[in-house]
């Protein structure tokens, strides 16, 4: 199958380019507008809730910019679609237009980069332009940067429970088809150190790692040469990458013992055992037990990889049970915990609990008469009222260093040089935070510029930097930001003059339909 049509810039909604073609009709194609992709709330999993979000996705969705064009084949499809008399749907002086057009050369990305630590209603990545380019791009933007934020949020918030532990990602036998490279690059972007998936891994940079699976224990049972056999065999191809998995039949009276009769053949041949993984049954409990078993044996320094169904909570709670009893079994605690490496897969490459970033992309400004016109959305709901208008982000550290508040402003220099700087609330007038000059340390403005009328003028950084940026970032959050269960609630505000706007804005659109 040729993908090229489903994955280009027919990556779309239909409404995008019903839209397209009324701009045009209507002389408003050369109008230029801003959207900001932006996200309403953190991912709530149920029984836990993230209090801050990994920024992802921006250099693969800069590089589907790059070659997304209306080209004669999907000109073509467009002619087919008809109306519902029979009608063409697309007129030819619209394709025509489109065919010149179609592309994003005039369009203008402005984004946090990626591996920061973004919020809600924080504008992640603004694009300008031509009107009917800025819209047509909506789906594919929000498709590429939401999962990608969502899977690199679950990630950091794994690596945090698992206190830096490595972490390898397995996830993608149960991911969405090819998507999940994408959720690879966002889940080692956010903390996972490898993955299993050897394709995605290579193009990245990262080489996959992998032991093996019950079914290759199965195989020599069958044959008759038992599960010592099977190990035995796996240290002979991999002797100095041997890592078993020792719960085929029973893992402290059968696993465990013969992984340590093959060990100790490894190390009478000089070579050095990796350690064993533990994929099912009480995971702090064999722990413990495997690690003493194993210490016994003069194997104190092996691995062990903890696998099944895992996630921030699980690990947490796995932890929790090691400190409590690691002790009656002689074990210190700490030593063991840092032996232990958390194989994730179902439950980060699909953010179980909670499936989808609720990240949205809004009109808010209209380029009119050389400035920025600034547009708004009234909601039922007032928290999903916009905040309109060309706006700055910035991020304000108090005395500590610590983040404090992301702060939206408009029309308005560095809200760290006033003496007294108001916050206010995004939509509850009665909610103000004051903060004198002398209680911030700095003032941050998060937004780059990505692209410039389609030109890329932004050096994207290598994984590697964006962890070490997202590392930086969430240890600058407090600590009760940062929490497990029930985290902190970080402050996103307005300055007084974008609160002005917003509500002078909301007062008119109000007095005009009365």
């Amino acid at each position: 199958m040729d993908n090229r049509i489903a994955e280009g810039i027919l990556f779309t909604d239909q409404y995008q380019l019903t839209m397209a073609q009324l701009y045009f009709r209507f002389g408003l194609h050369e109008t230029h507008a801003q959207f900001d992709h932006f996200f309403r709330n953190y991912p709530d999993y149920g029984s836990h809730k993230a209090g801050y979000c990994v920024n992802a996705g921006l250099e693969w969705l800069a590089g589907w910019t790059k070659n997304a064009v209306f080209g004669d084949e999907e000109i073509s499809c467009l002619k087919t679609q008809t109306g519902q008399l029979g009608e063409p749907l697309f007129a030819d002086d619209f394709l025509v237009w489109l065919r010149k057009e179609g592309n994003f050369a005039g369009i203008t990305m402005l984004s946090i980069p990626e591996g920061r630590v973004v919020h809600p209603t924080v504008p992640v990545t603004v694009v300008q332009g031509p009107l009917p380019m800025a819209q047509i791009l909506e789906s594919a933007l929000l498709n590429k940067l939401n999962y990608q934020i969502l899977i690199a949020t679950k990630a950091a918030r794994i690596r945090e429970a698992g206190r830096g532990q490595p972490i390898l990602e397995f996830g993608m036998r149960r991911g969405p088809d090819l998507g999940v490279n994408a959720g690879i690059r966002a889940a080692l972007i956010g903390g996972a150190d490898f993955s299993s998936t050897v394709g995605i891994s290579h193009m990245l940079g990262f080489p996959p790692k992998g032991t093996h699976a019950h079914s290759m224990v199965q195989v020599f049972i069958a044959l008759g040469e038992g599960e010592l056999g099977a190990f035995r065999a796996y240290a002979e191809v991999y002797p100095d990458d041997c890592l078993l998995l020792v719960d085929t039949i029973n893992t402290l009276e059968s696993g465990v013992p013969n992984a340590i009769r093959v060990f100790e053949e490894l190390k009478r041949k000089g070579h050095k055992p990796l350690g064993i993984r533990l994929d099912s049954g009480d995971l702090a409990y064999l722990s413990i037990q495997s690690a003493k078993m194993l210490d016994g044996a003069g194997f104190p320094d092996t691995r062990i990889v903890l696998s099944n169904q895992l996630d921030e909570l699980v690990i947490w709670q796995v932890i929790t049970q090691i400190e409590e009893e690691a002790p009656r079994y002689g074990l210190d605690p700490e030593s063991l915990i840092k032996r232990l490496v958390y194989g994730v897969g179902t439950k980060l490459i699909t953010s179980k609990g909670d499936s989808a970033l609720d990240g949205v992309y809004k009109l808010v400004a209209v380029r009119e008469k050389g400035r920025w016109a600034p547009a708004i959305k009234l909601s039922e709901t007032p928290t999903k009222a916009l905040n309109p208008g060309n706006k700055m982000a910035w991020r304000i550290y108090d005395k500590r260093g610590f983040a404090t508040a992301d702060l939206l402003t408009i029309d308005e220099g560095d809200p760290g040089e006033k003496e007294v700087l108001k916050m206010r609330h995004p939509s509850d007038h009665s909610k103000y935070r004051i903060m004198k000059g002398n209680e911030i340390s700095r003032t941050e403005p998060l937004l780059v510029k990505v692209l410039d009328e389609g030109r890329l003028v932004y050096d994207f950084p290598t994984i590697e930097e964006i962890r070490v940026r997202r590392i930086e970032d969430i240890e600058k959050l407090d600590s009760g930001v940062r929490r497990i269960m029930n985290p902190h609630f970080y402050h996103v505000s307005l300055s007084e003059n974008l609160w002005n706007l917003k509500h002078d804005l909301i007062q008119s659109i109000k007095n005009e339909s009365v």
